[in-house]
Parts: C-alpha cells; sequence; structure tokens
C-alpha cells in the first residue's frame, strides 16, 4: 500500500493537533473553577481514519470530531444542548459546526413537553428505518459513521402524556427537514453513475416550508404486559427516502439536450406498528411495520433494455428522449406502499444474535414503475464481549436478495481505560453486477469502498 509523502506529513500533524486537545481536555478542568451543581457539561474527542483495501489505497475518510454536551436542570424542567466541530482533513482544512439538538424541557405531573431540535427515536430496526423516520439522518459519509452519529435533531413541539405505564406521545413539526444526502460527485452517492451520452444534472430538493408542509405524528405506547412492547402510530409525514423527478431538454440550444434530476418528496398519511415480544429469557420477536397511503415512485416510458442501448450511442439516445411525453408531474407515480419487518434477538453463551427480514412492497403497482413490486432483504447482528466486558466484538450485514448485493462490518472496541476506546474494523460492499436503472439501493456500487478503519475516542 502507497500513500502520498504529503499525505503522511499531513495525518502526523492532524494527530499532534488532536493529542493536543486530549490534554488540554484532561488538564484543563484541573485549573478551572467548578460549574454550578445544576449545570453538566460533557463531551467527545474522537478520530477516525478509513482507508480503501481496493483500488488505489485512499482515504475514504478522515476526521476528528469535538462534541459538547450541555444539560442545564431548572425547577420545571431543563434545557439540552448537543454540538460538534468536524474537521475532514482528508478533502479540506474546513471544519463544520454542527448543532444536533438544542431543547427546552417542561415536566408536568403527568406530561412532558420538549420543544426545540431533538432526536426522536420511534423503532426497533437494526438495518433499516422502518416507523424510525421523524428524525433526519446524516448520511453525507454514510457507513463511516456510528449508527448514533447519523441521526440529527428535528425541529419540534414534542408532547407526552402518560396512563400509568402506558403513554401517549404527540410530535409537530412545522419544518421540513430532509436527510443529509452526498453530493452528486461522492463517493457515497445513492444513485448509480452512469457515462450517459446525454448530460445528467441533479438537483437538490425543491420543496418549500410553508404551513401547508406541517408534520404530526402521534404514537400510542402500551406497557402494562412485562412481556410486550407495543407502539401504534400515525403520521402525516414526508417519507425521507426521496423520488427524483426526471425534466427532459430536448429544445435546450445552443446546449445540447439534458436530463434533470430533482429530489421529490410527497406528505402522506401513515399508520404502523412497532413490537417486541418475549417470548422466553433469551428469546424476543420483534415486528415492525409502516402503510405509506402516497408515496412517489418514478415511472418510465420505455423498457431498461432500450436505456442501456442508449449509453452508448448518442443518436440512440436522442431517438429514445423523443418517446418521452412532455408532462408536468416529473414522471412520478403516487402509490401506497407497505415496508414491514420482523426479526427475532437471542443470547446465546453471551453472545447476542439479531436476524430481521425485511419486505417493501409498492401496491397497486404498474409495471411502468422503476423500482420492482417487492423488494426483500435481511439484516444479520451478532455482538459478544471479552476481558470482563472491556473488549466487545459486533458483527453486522444486510444482504438484498434480488440485488444479490451485501454490505458486512466487524469491527473490535477495547476500553483502555475510563473514557478511552479504541476501535478497529473493515466494511466490506459487494455484490453482483445490475443495471444503472435498477430503481433500488444497491451496495454493489459501493464495491470499490470497501474499508479498514481506526477509531479513537476520548469521552469526558
Amino acid at each position: 500500500m502507497t500513500i502520498n509523502i504529503f499525505k503522511k506529513h499531513f495525518i502526523l500533524d492532524q494527530l499532534r493537533i488532536l493529542f493536543t486537545l486530549t490534554l488540554l481536555l484532561i488538564i484543563g478542568p484541573l485549573f478551572s473553577p467548578p460549574l454550578q451543581a445544576q449545570i453538566m457539561v460533557n463531551g467527545l474527542l474522537q478520530n477516525y481514519n478509513a482507508i480503501q483495501t481496493t483500488s488505489d489505497y485512499e482515504f475514504v475518510a478522515a476526521r476528528n470530531r469535538l462534541r459538547f454536551n450541555l444539560n442545564k436542570n431548572l425547577d420545571i424542567g431543563g434545557l439540552y444542548a448537543e454540538t460538534e466541530l468536524i474537521q475532514r482533513y482528508n478533502e479540506s482544512e474546513n471544519v463544520e459546526l454542527q448543532l444536533r439538538e438544542a431543547y427546552f424541557d417542561w415536566y408536568l405531573d403527568h406530561s412532558d413537553l420538549r420543544i426545540g431540535k431533538q432526536i426522536i427515536n420511534w423503532g426497533r430496526a437494526n438495518g433499516a428505518f422502518v416507523t424510525n423516520i421523524l428524525s433526519p439522518l446524516d448520511l453525507s459519509e454514510f457507513l463511516t459513521q456510528d449508527p448514533l452519529d447519523l441521526t440529527l435533531g428535528v425541529t419540534a413541539v414534542n408532547i407526552n402524556r402518560y396512563f400509568g405505564s402506558n403513554s401517549l406521545q404527540l410530535v409537530i413539526n412545522p419544518i421540513f427537514q430532509k436527510d443529509r444526502l452526498p453530493e452528486p460527485d461522492s463517493r457515497w452517492f445513492p444513485i448509480q453513475t452512469v457515462d450517459a451520452p446525454l448530460p445528467i444534472n441533479y438537483a437538490g430538493n425543491n420543496r418549500n416550508n410553508t404551513i401547508q408542509n406541517m408534520q404530526a405524528a402521534a404514537r400510542l405506547s402500551f406497557r402494562t404486559s412485562p412481556n410486550l412492547d407495543l407502539d401504534l402510530k400515525l403520521l402525516y409525514w414526508a417519507h425521507p427516502v426521496p423520488a427524483y423527478a426526471l425534466t427532459i431538454n430536448l429544445l435546450n440550444f445552443p446546449n445540447p439536450p439534458s436530463v434533470d434530476l430533482t429530489e421529490t418528496y410527497q406528505t402522506s398519511p401513515m399508520a404502523g406498528y412497532s413490537m417486541e415480544f418475549r417470548a422466553h429469557k433469551n428469546l424476543a420477536i420483534q415486528s415492525e411495520m409502516l402503510f405509506v397511503h402516497e408515496r412517489l415512485f418514478t415511472f418510465l416510458p420505455v423498457s431498461v433494455n432500450q436505456l442501456e442501448r442508449a449509453l452508448d450511442d448518442l443518436t440512440e439516445a436522442i431517438i429514445l428522449l423523443q418517446q418521452f411525453e412532455f408532462r408536468n408531474d416529473g414522471y412520478l407515480l403516487k402509490k401506497p406502499w407497505l415496508h414491514s419487518m420482523i426479526g427475532f434477538q437471542t443470547e446465546i453463551n453471551r453472545t447476542t444474535i439479531n436476524v430481521q427480514a425485511y419486505l417493501e412492497t409498492i401496491i397497486s403497482y404498474e409495471d411502468r414503475i422503476l423500482p420492482q413490486k417487492f423488494f426483500p432483504y435481511v439484516n444479520v447482528l451478532v455482538n459478544r464481549p471479552f476481558l470482563r466486558d472491556k473488549l466487545q466484538l459486533l458483527s453486522i450485514g444486510r444482504y438484498n436478495i434480488y440485488g444479490k448485493d451485501f454490505w458486512f462490518q466487524i469491527q473490535g472496541a477495547y476500553e483502555l481505560s475510563d473514557g478511552l476506546e479504541l476501535s478497529l474494523g473493515t466494511n466490506l460492499f459487494g455484490g453482483e453486477f445490475i443495471s444503472p436503472f435498477y430503481g433500488h439501493f444497491t451496495f454493489h456500487q459501493f464495491r470499490e469502498n470497501s474499508m479498514i478503519f481506526s477509531k479513537i475516542a476520548l469521552y469526558f
């Protein structure tokens, strides 16, 4: 493996900066006046590096993360804020300041009120997001981030009303917040790029934040039985996975014909549930389902074979585009959609095993829709502690059945001392080649991003 000398020196400089910051964070509190008892400050200092195991052995990710959490207790509730600085030194010297959460809590006798930017987790799925779609995700660097770091805060009014062990939760979101998706030139862009004879332009979300786009969700939680956790959910929300509207620019003189793809979202009534039933002390059955009344899907008036032939022939591409009508709907259809999961979790000899099977179903399907009617996949997670729980070995993977593509991760995390943790691992992507007009997410397109990674984290 060869690495540019400049990169070597640059990485050493970054490690020196990290080491200096670590010393300041450890020694600084010894010379600082004590904080008031009702204020708590803690945080995280983390260095992460990932290098390709294929191709040119480039850096897939290299960053420093400094996070601060502030929690202040009040007589009627509390204030909480979480912010972080992220330096991605494999790309530039720019530092990103990100406010993950900032909210106010008000505690009443039988209810709680939370107002502000907050992370809301609704779900039990490990390999996907079924009903857990309220908080946006940071997918800009995809799986180089921990699952906890993927979730960002959503601006909302969050009310919980308690009825003994049961509860009713209402969430109102006045501002639509989409996931942070990778840029089109990123190695993590979710759409397969093709060498098309006509230019393809990608446009971000064109959705306006108006009163009509206000979102709301309600969850009724039942906890009366010690063996059953059941959540029933009603939502009026926009599903976070966008459809891409097509705009065909045939008469684009003096520029050549082109195609525009625009992220598009649809707010829709939804209903679902999330359930865990403990059938035995070492066996839990898990299930989730979300029904979306109207979800957008891209359709095409031509066959996939015609599209693939047009990739190699400009004349064929122009003839093909002439078969596209001039439409105002962006070649999008609204269809009911169902996302379901069933799985189990058990523990054998201190080894936790979780297996979950998923199925996405387009209801009232039409053959011209680009995605398939059924899209099944499976997720498996195995976790085992060693050395009096100082060492954790984790293995997780997902297999898309129709596409025959997969992602697999294995990592070990060792607690060097109290608050200091070192992790080493690998992410592998692969699968069979599939058409760029497949219509579904596939791990095959990320096969060149297979990597080994290291992470050192200091919690303070």
